[in-house]
């Protein structure tokens, strides 16, 4: 049984040394595509936000339908 035991135990560690190899491999690569979640992309502040007049023409106008 302690053969057993020991195989089992070796495969146990294999994995874990897999699974932990391929977590550092996913979080480099996802790290590396992402980029630096603070600079500015193509929306910012000054384009999310429409001006209150346009706002206000574009709720008239569901309005009146």
């Amino acid at each position: 049984m302690s053969k057993k035991t020991n195989v089992r135990q070796e495969q146990n560690q294999n994995s874990k040394e897999a699974a932990e190899f391929q977590n550092k491999a996913i979080r480099e690569f996802v790290e590396e595509k992402a980029g630096d979640s603070r600079t500015k992309g193509p929306v910012d502040e000054s384009t999310t936000r429409m001006p209150d007049d346009q706002n206000r023409m574009i709720t008239q106008y569901n309005l009146r339908k």
